[in-house]
């Protein structure tokens, strides 16, 4: 990937992140730890994403 496709997607998760955050405050006791696993999924997904540049 080039630096702008690595900009791209940090962009696009960072954006999915807000969501999920939004939405934790929200969600059903028994979705909570699906969508914080996203969170973390998507948390490490910046982190790698963001060692690449």
């Amino acid at each position: 990937m080039n630096k702008n496709d690595l900009q791209e997607c940090i962009t696009e998760c960072e954006s999915a992140l807000t969501h999920l955050h939004h939405a934790l405050n929200k969600v059903h006791d028994e979705a909570k730890p699906k969508m914080e696993h996203a969170v973390k999924d998507l948390e490490e997904c910046v982190a790698e994403c963001r060692s690449h540049l």
